[in-house]
């Protein structure tokens, strides 16, 4: 029995706690000789042994010893059943702290390992979150300037359109005005010729003679000045006539990629 009660105390001191598990052997032995046991006493008083009374009579023909060691090897079955008792927790708290270490440390790098993976994926989702609120801001930003954009191109388009059209007007009555001002040429042209026909057939435009003096080359020189006038005219109005058709190409050329 001492032995199990070292054992025991010696397993609490591993295991970092008190060992309180009742009186050591010590406090028991002079607790037992200064309270000896009635039997004894009763025995010592009347100089022969007597024995307490138990539920056995002699005429059974057994032995009350029995009983007594029946009775005190009960009472050591159940110390040893109760130290036993005591032992299996302490056992129990040896064997977890022989496995504790590996266990703690197991443990411990799983729960970190397991941190490391939340908080990963904890920074991936905020940065996902993030990304996503910037090309939100993006895209709203994106279609803002597109829709300005495009406002701004159909209000260029709007005011090509109105110059275009002006420019349309200008040109159709250019053109109309070059028509005129050739027919009206034209018109003065015969009529300058018929009349100067008239004239000389009736005697009042004489026809002018080629002169011998200087004279004839100042005549020659006018009649040329006014021939190189109207061929200035002439070319005047093609190059006119020109730019017409020029600005009819830019105009075609306006209406084929600009349609209204």
């Amino acid at each position: 029995m001492y032995e199990g009660i070292y054992n025991l105390k010696s397993l609490y001191d591993r295991a970092g706690k008190t060992f309180s598990g009742g009186p050591s052997a010590a406090q028991d032995v002079p607790r037992r000789t200064a309270q000896p046991d009635p039997v004894c006493r009763s025995s010592v008083g009347s100089g022969a042994p007597k024995y307490p009374k138990t539920g056995h009579s002699r005429s059974t023909g057994r032995d009350n010893s029995s009983d007594v060691r029946s009775r005190r090897g009960g009472s050591t079955a159940a110390q040893l059943d109760s130290a036993g008792h005591r032992e299996s927790p302490l056992m129990e708290v040896e064997e977890e702290e022989r496995r504790s270490p590996h266990d703690h440390v197991d443990r411990c790098v799983s729960e970190s390992f397991f941190d490391r993976v939340t908080q990963g994926l904890r920074n991936d989702l905020e940065h996902e979150r993030n990304r996503r609120l910037q090309m939100a801001d993006t895209v709203l930003k994106h279609r803002a300037e597109f829709a300005f954009a495009q406002l701004e191109n159909e209000r260029a388009l709007t005011s090509l359109r109105d110059e275009l059209r002006v420019a349309r007007g200008i040109v159709d009555r250019s053109r109309d005005e070059i028509t005129a001002l050739q027919t009206l040429v034209d018109i003065h042209h015969r009529e300058h010729k018929a009349l100067c026909e008239i004239l000389e057939r009736k005697g009042v435009l004489h026809r002018k003679k080629q002169r011998t003096d200087g004279t004839a080359y100042s005549d020659q020189r006018k009649t040329w000045d006014a021939f190189a006038s109207y061929v200035a005219v002439r070319s005047c109005m093609r190059c006119l006539g020109d730019a017409i058709h020029e600005m009819d190409r830019c105009t075609w050329v306006v209406v084929y990629y600009y349609p209204s």
